[in-house]
């Protein structure tokens, strides 16, 4: 594209700018989330592989379309303008203490940086929708209307997360809505690897007369282990929106916006996600009785004790080096629940009791 041409005299690799426009690095813990619940499926039921391997690709395009379209409509209302005013601060707060988040860590708005304008934010829009649908058929040829309501909901989560007229995230329920979507990420994703709409006994509601199964509303199976995952994954991820939220505190009040930080202000904002970083390790520790493999889900820790020191002491820049650690430990989380599975089946480790 010619605005990506024009960015070349910048001292930026090709594929830096590419991260920059698309955040795929970014997209990493929305992948990762529907890899964790596919790969379960995988490894302990008898899915078909093709679904498997598809949903995770799904999710990661409409994961960079949720990004692009967020970064669209934030350049769109101003919002990001007034954020990235002071852009090398940002960097130096959130960046110093990591090469590696100097890499993956989002550093502005594409579209208010120049690398891509409106009309190409809008073909790119609806190419990755396209490309989303097309990969999305055999799924829903598999799972059937079932594929069809998570879809819709998924795709209104992701779409009114900044779009008007709801645009949730303005409105305080930004949290909710990144919540509820990775939380679905992962469980639905081994849901409907698990659905099974050849046994008359799983299906709800069949009007079959095109022969697929698409107009089936068949049923997945129901297992706790990956519920309580997917609840301590929306949890983690939540709380990385609270907390980059906090980061934009003076852009959401310029705005207009009523977002959860708004409402409460830093200080209450800051009890808010302690309370749900205590009930992430709680569900954690949920995990780890159903399986010791689990405590492996334990070594976030320092990560997660890294960013509460900051929120508590709140010193310079403090709500800037908050978010990289709550991304860190979302992602160093499905990481370790892959590890962990991996080596349960392997090994078939279990409790003795």
């Amino acid at each position: 594209m010619m605005a990506l041409m024009e960015y070349a005299d910048r001292n930026t690799s090709f594929i830096r700018r590419l991260n920059l426009i698309f955040r795929f690095s970014y997209t990493f813990p929305f992948f990762m989330a529907s890899v964790c619940g596919s790969l379960f499926a995988l490894l302990f039921f008898d899915p078909p592989v093709h679904v498997v391997v598809l949903m995770p690709s799904v999710v990661l395009l409409l994961a960079i379309f949720v990004n692009f379209s967020n970064d669209y409509f934030d350049h769109r209302s101003g919002v990001d303008k007034i954020r990235f005013r002071e852009k090398e601060e940002m960097a130096k707060a959130m960046l110093s203490d990591s090469e590696l988040l100097k890499k993956i860590y989002w550093e502005g708005n594409p579209f208010d940086d120049g690398l891509v304008t409106d009309k190409q934010g809008k073909i790119i829009m609806a190419v990755l929708v396209i490309l989303s649908v097309a990969l999305a058929i055999p799924i829903v040829l598999h799972g059937g209307l079932m594929v069809i309501l998570f879809g819709a909901v998924g795709i209104f989560l992701s779409y009114f997360y900044t779009a008007p007229p709801l645009d949730l995230g303005a409105r305080g329920l930004g949290e909710t809505d990144v919540a509820v979507s990775f939380f679905m990420l992962v469980f639905c994703s081994f849901y409907v690897a698990t659905i099974d709409a050849s046994n008359v006994d799983n299906v709800i509601f069949s009007m079959n007369f095109l022969d697929t199964n698409i107009f089936v509303l068949a049923l997945g199976i129901f297992n706790t282990e990956i519920f309580v995952f997917a609840v301590i994954i929306g949890t983690m991820v939540g709380l990385m929106r609270l907390t980059d939220s906090m980061s934009g505190q003076e852009a959401h009040i310029a705005n207009g916006e009523k977002s959860i930080s708004v409402r409460f202000g830093l200080n209450g904002t800051v009890k808010i996600a302690k309370v749900f970083v205590v009930f992430a390790y709680v569900m954690t520790a949920v995990m780890a009785f159903l399986n010791p493999m689990y405590l492996l889900l334990f070594l976030t820790i320092p990560l997660m004790l890294k960013a509460w020191k900051i929120m508590t002491e709140k010193g310079e820049l403090w709500m800037m080096k908050v978010p990289p650690l709550f991304f860190g430990t979302a992602f160093l989380t499905e990481l370790l629940f892959i590890g962990a599975i991996i080596v349960v089946k392997v090994f078939s480790i279990q409790w003795w009791f």
